[in-house]
């Protein structure tokens, strides 16, 4: 930050420059003036971010030239140090905004507490400027000329060298305050600069102080994924299977006029976010893989055409298969755009639905879907397994049969009659023979009612039969009905029934 001292007396300039550390405080410029014409010119030409000034100075008073300053230039945080203890000084000061007035002599330690909390306040107010430009970039997807200096004297102010942009998708559970304390806690990084576009999606600005190379640009990003993800206990089990995805840009050094090639950064680490549709790998930097917006739905019209036939003829399961892993093979070969394979899988859906008269009574809310539904799948397996599940719905109801009911059914006997045990999506997928991303939709599907959630709600209800029946505590009751600890049990009781397990066995108590 640039500094200007002001002051008549060459003794004050020589004295502060001798005791003060202007390096260890944050000062990176520093300038001095001596009389009132020389301390406005300075204000309109050095544009210093502080000034320490006199009030007494020769051709006009401190006072008087923060006065003339002209309204188009920002006018600094102001210290006065003044010989002159007078109330009309003080109240021409306060009018004028000034920071804090200081007596002569000065006193190094009041005038060092001083700068450092006016720096801190200068500092708080650039981030807040720098987070408002940001969100401003990623939504509108530009920057007025206002709002470019605004950025690059933020970068400036803040001492960034580097900054990059990490956009993160499948974030609804992590919070603004814990994506920027896992950031800080993993590098040496400025206070990263946060927009939530969505519920599940962030893009974020990450300032370091020091260079750093694409690998361990990426190795930061894949702890801060794992550790946001992890640290929130209160999540689905279904959630804690999917991780955050993130694309990382590049890495640019700061310039004077950084935040022209901001948007770049921004529009790069959307397209690394894009490209995890493909990889198995949940954190991607740019170019790693690169998607593409060229494409034509005509280049997919045969396998369109004999989803069309075999729907018209003899809808057979596994032909419809083999079909469906051409056509994501085509789609893997090509890399589209995920929006692109969004509009593809839809128009093929549709193309379905619609060739066959016999299928438009068989065809429920089951078997329709829109484009929302299909962007909820993130990845290009998760995608292909919920069109397979479409074409097997399909043929089920064209049977008339639904053995996807006879499952759920199975599933949720099992567990209301296993609550205390491990009932983790991974595990019962494992142990019925399912896809867990398809017994989470599935059991959704059929039973209206979240996987995990009719998981907490069988042992909720299983517990508060036990807070009556018996006079066991808390932690026994807890352990047998599947709870991590008593603690996670207490929050999740009185979430599902307004009151604590020991104030339900009262209020049972006392109704008998």
């Amino acid at each position: 930050m640039k500094l200007l001292i002001a002051d008549d007396q060459k003794s004050l300039h020589t004295f502060l420059d001798k005791t003060m550390d202007w390096t260890a405080l944050g000062i990176t410029e520093k300038k001095h003036a001596y009389d009132g014409r020389e301390t406005l010119q300075l204000l309109e030409e050095f544009l210093p971010d502080v000034v320490i000034l006199d009030i007494q100075m020769p051709y006009m008073t401190g006072i008087e030239t923060l006065r003339q300053l002209d309204e188009t230039v920002k006018k600094p945080k102001t210290i006065i140090l003044s010989a002159h203890d007078e109330f009309s000084y003080a109240r021409d000061a306060l009018r004028l905004e000034v920071y804090q007035y200081l007596l002569k002599p000065v006193d190094i330690v009041s005038l060092t507490a001083t700068i450092q909390e006016l720096l801190s306040t200068i500092r708080e107010e650039e981030i807040s400027k720098l987070s408002r430009e940001f969100g401003k970039l990623v939504h509108t997807r530009t920057l007025e000329p206002a709002s470019i200096a605004k950025v690059n004297r933020a970068l400036n102010l803040l001492q960034i060298q580097y900054i990059a942009v990490l956009d993160m998708l499948n974030a609804a559970d992590v919070s603004e305050s814990q994506l920027r304390e896992q950031l800080l806690w993993t590098s040496s990084v400025i206070p990263p600069i946060i927009y939530r576009r969505s519920q599940d999606y962030y893009s974020v600005l990450v300032g370091l102080d020091s260079m750093m190379d694409m690998d361990q640009l990426k190795e930061l990003s894949r702890l801060v994924g794992a550790s946001t993800r992890g640290q929130t206990q209160e999540l689905s089990q279904f959630l804690q299977d999917i991780p955050v995805m993130i694309g990382v840009s590049p890495l640019m050094a700061v310039t004077g006029d950084s935040a022209h090639r901001l948007l770049e950064l921004v529009k790069r680490s959307e397209e690394a976010l894009m490209a995890g549709f493909y990889t198995d790998d949940p954190v991607n930097v740019y170019g790693e893989v690169v998607v593409s917006q060229e494409w034509r739905m005509a280049d997919f019209q045969p396998v369109e055409q004999a989803f069309r036939e075999m729907v018209v003829h003899d809808f057979n399961l596994e032909a419809a298969k083999k079909l469906s892993a051409d056509l994501f093979r085509q789609i893997r070969s090509l890399q589209i755009h995920p929006e692109g394979v969004y509009s593809i899988v839809l128009h093929m859906l549709y193309a379905i639905a619609q060739s066959s008269p016999r299928m438009a009574g068989t065809t429920s809310g089951r078997h329709t879907m829109a484009m929302e539904d299909l962007r909820q799948c993130r990845h290009v397996t998760q995608l292909e397994q919920l069109f397979n599940e479409f074409l097997t719905s399909i043929a089920d109801s064209i049977k008339g049969v639904n053995p996807a009911v006879d499952l759920m059914m199975r599933i949720k006997q099992y567990i209301d009659l296993n609550y205390g045990e491990d009932l983790s999506l991974q595990v019962i997928a494992d142990r019925f023979g399912i896809d867990k991303f398809q017994l989470s939709r599935l059991f959704k599907q059929e039973m209206d009612i979240n996987y995990w959630n009719y998981v907490l709600q069988v042992r909720v209800e299983k517990a508060a039969d036990l807070l009556i029946r018996t006079d066991e505590k808390n932690s026994l009751i807890a352990s047998v009905t599947g709870f991590v600890d008593e603690s996670h049990f207490s929050r999740t009781f009185k979430k599902y029934y307004g009151m604590s397990p020991k104030q339900y066995r009262q209020s049972r108590q006392n109704d008998h």
